[in-house]
């Protein structure tokens, strides 16, 4: 291309491109809020992985609104991302500045300069975003051997890897090189950690081919198989993702496992040679396209008798860029599956037994989905790393039991001891560790886990066929010979049984027909109390004639024979004669019981006389004809004002029409005490067989008889379907009238008292005592 000219992006990259300005794109945008979320723990990488299989970085909808869609972040963290995001975003370089070419978007500029791990790439999926070429290196590493980049793999604090191809050997590679600042720093730890993977030879174990510097920049590089993107992490979180959908496939657990024991045999081989990662956790666990697990990333290994040394160093370099750049990534990182004496910095303690302690972490985040610590952090609202590392090393050990109650307790155990707090308490090789493991997948006993008598005896046939035949053949001798004694006390308890279950029967069809009397005998009260002639009288005094005697008279009449009425019928709580209007009912006379001494009847003067605003029962009321009755159960709930007495009341209500015009005028109305009738009927049952209880319509019981307390009234009612389950579907279906359960001995049954009326249904049930 000709100097003078400026490369023309394609059309489709134009929008995400970084203007001059220094604005921010929304891609842009999103992905530094990403970054946030994980840098800072707001929700777990499988949520965020889940929350982006709904949405498209190239859509309209900015990410952190998404996210506050699915519930997955409140409004106030969402704010705070957003707030934050700028800083992280500052150091983009805008493409004015680089010159981007049409396949160099500001989308990988931005994922290469926040995500240089490119966690954020696998998850949007977008898996070559940080090697679009070998922009910011030379594209060859020289020595002996040359090797030609093609794109980037992965960025730390300490160096980056590259997919490389071997000129000499025809192959593809991984190279991995010095970027820190430091470079006498780096350069002595990247030669230590090339040459302590080199010195382990083990298939588990990432070999390393070459070591050496670039002659044009003279950075040193080093060689290594390449093994692809696949880790143990990504076949862990489609593990549990497949749980999350229902696919519940043992075998996918066992191959977890069976990777997770070839991790043990790899570290067993480094442990051998005195070599320790203290880095364990399911990303540095590499899988190739034939499954083999490889252990990767001994950047922080060390040798065990060179620790002092080596960690000394370490410290010393702890204060340039590039050492603090390595430390917060672990922050970020390792402190997910840190060991506590290693959260704790107690460098002269870390021996084999914190790798033990990786493992169990590994093995945790199998059984659970996610890394240990990343429950300690959520738990103790952690906020930076080190708030995290005192959690890590003052906090107790987190249980996978307690993230997954489903996990196998034998698994749990095996895990609990690996991740013990103390180090003598732990595993004291990986091999140990990974012959327990073995152990529980060939169905063998756990050292870790303590078993049941029921799963020792299960285990004890297992290994003792023979011996088990003889003792169940005893058994089945002896089964044979109880059973027909069983069988026959069986059918005598089954006789007896069904006999007490007709006489239940029989209380509950006497309960049916004391209520429909009951109900039957109110209906033809308030029909005589609605011809009284005083009614009439008071209706005409209403009216315009003015011969007609004065309504106070005719009130009068009609309260006397009201008082006597309620006088001579002790169950009946009140009688009212009701005016009817277009909005409302008011009562004209009404005389009532005493709630406290029902022997004092009350006639209520006009000043506290109700008025009525119940627009159904209203509308019901006038639909009736001279003569029709509507009954209604009110409870205590319902009541209008504090003259109603507490209760369950049956009220009777019928309409009275103007003998004159014919029109309506009003309703003659008489409330009595249900529950106080069935309290009466129970106590003249005098049972002993059952526990009657009896309800409203939608199962909250009024009164309950049992044998041994007798009848008792509820005056804070309770739901039966709490007591029998079952019951739920027959009160709610309106339309099923019975239910009988021989074998559980329960019998059910709604009694309508007015057939035009659901509301006025009466639920009886009982339950027999065995």
């Amino acid at each position: 291309m000709p100097s003078d000219q400026a490369p023309v992006p394609d059309a489709r990259y134009a929008e995400t491109m970084a203007g001059s300005s220094g604005d921010f794109s929304k891609e842009q945008q999103d992905i530094a809020v990403a970054a946030l979320i994980l840098r800072m723990g707001v929700i777990s990488e499988r949520q965020l992985s889940q929350a982006l299989s709904t949405w498209t970085l190239h859509g309209d909808l900015p990410l952190h609104e998404h996210l506050v869609a699915l519930g997955q972040i409140d409004v106030d963290t969402c704010n705070m991302l957003i707030e934050r995001s700028p800083s992280l975003l500052k150091e983009v370089t805008p493409a004015s500045d680089t010159g981007f070419t049409s396949a160099e978007t500001v989308v990988a500029r931005t994922l290469d300069s926040v995500d240089p791990s490119g966690a954020i790439a696998r998850l949007m999926g977008i898996r070559s975003v940080s090697g679009s070429g070998a922009n910011d290196a030379t594209g060859v590493r020289a020595s002996m051997a040359r090797y030609r980049l093609i794109r980037k793999l992965g960025q730390g604090g300490l160096g980056r890897v590259w997919l490389a191809y071997d000129e000499h050997l025809k192959r593809p590679v991984a190279v991995k090189e010095v970027t820190a600042p430091d470079q006498s720093a780096a350069q002595e730890r990247f030669r230590r950690e090339a040459e302590i993977t080199g010195r382990l030879e083990h298939p588990g174990i990432v070999p390393i081919y070459h070591l050496g510097e670039d002659l044009e920049t003279g950075q040193s590089f080093y060689a290594m198989r390449f093994l692809g993107k696949q880790t143990l992490h990504d076949t862990i979180q489609e593990y549990h993702e497949r749980l999350s959908e229902g696919e519940h496939n043992p075998m996918l657990l066992r191959r977890l496992l069976t990777d997770f024991v070839n991790v043990c045999q790899a570290i067993g081989h480094a442990h051998s040679r005195k070599v320790i990662h203290r880095d364990l956790k399911p990303e540095n666990v590499a899988i190739d396209n034939f499954g083999q697990v490889i252990v990767i990333d001994w950047g922080i290994a060390k040798v065990i008798n060179e620790l002092q040394t080596s960690d000394s160093q370490s410290s010393t370099h702890a204060s340039h860029p590039s050492s603090q750049s390595t430390m917060d990534g672990q922050v970020l990182g390792t402190p997910l599956y840190m060991a506590p004496e290693q959260a704790a910095g107690r460098i002269d303690e870390l021996d084999e037994r914190t790798d033990i302690y990786g493992l169990g972490a590994i093995l945790f985040s199998i059984l659970a989905g996610c890394g240990p610590h990343e429950h300690t952090r959520n738990a103790s609202n952690s906020v930076n790393g080190r708030e995290l590392l005192t959690a890590i090393a003052g906090q107790p050990t987190p249980n996978a039991a307690d993230v997954n109650p489903d996990v196998d307790p034998a698994l749990a155990a095996i895990c609990a001891k690996a991740m013990a707090k103390r180090q003598y308490a732990r595993y004291q090789s990986a091999s140990e560790l990974a012959e327990e493991v073995q152990r529980w997948m060939a169905g063998e006993k756990v050292d870790a886990y303590r078993e049941r008598p029921e799963q020792r005896l299960a285990r004890w046939i297992q290994h003792h066929r023979i011996a088990s035949q003889l003792v169940g053949l005893v058994l089945v001798t002896c089964l044979v010979a109880m059973t027909v004694f069983v069988v026959d006390s069986y059918k005598a308890r089954k006789a007896a049984r069904q006999s007490r279950f007709d006489q239940m029967q029989a209380y509950s069809r006497e309960l049916e027909v004391q209520l429909k009397a009951t109900a039957e005998s109110l209906s033809k009260d308030v029909r005589f109390m609605s011809s009284l002639p005083p009614i009439q009288g008071i209706i005409q005094a209403n009216g315009d004639n003015a011969e007609a005697e004065p309504e106070d008279v005719w009130r009068d009449r009609l309260e006397q024979i009201y008082e006597e009425f309620l006088r001579a019928n002790v169950e009946y709580l009140s009688i009212s004669f009701t005016k009817i209007t277009d909005e409302a009912a008011e009562d004209v006379v009404c005389v009532e019981r005493n709630a406290r001494d029902p022997a004092y009847l009350r006639r209520v003067p006009a000043s506290r006389l109700t008025t009525h605003n119940e627009p159904e029962i209203l509308a019901q009321v006038s639909r009736l004809s001279q003569g029709d009755i509507l009954l209604a159960i009110r409870s205590a709930d319902d009541k209008e004002d504090d003259r109603v007495e507490e209760g369950v009341r049956l009220v009777a209500i019928t309409p009275i029409y103007d003998s004159a015009t014919g029109s309506l005028f009003g309703a003659a109305v008489i409330a009595i005490d249900l529950r106080h009738q069935i309290v009466d009927f129970l106590t003249e049952l005098d049972q002993g067989t059952s526990i009657i209880q009896v309800t409203d319509r939608q199962g909250k019981v009024w009164v309950r008889d049992t044998p041994e307390d007798g009848v008792i009234e509820t005056n804070k009612p309770t739901s039966i379907t709490s007591e029998l389950p079952e019951l739920k579907l027959f009160f709610d279906d309106q339309e099923t009238k019975h239910y009988s359960d021989p074998s559980d001995g329960v019998i059910a049954s709604k009694v309508l008292l007015d057939h035009f009326n659901g509301t006025t249904a009466v639920g009886i049930v009982l339950e027999l005592v065995e």
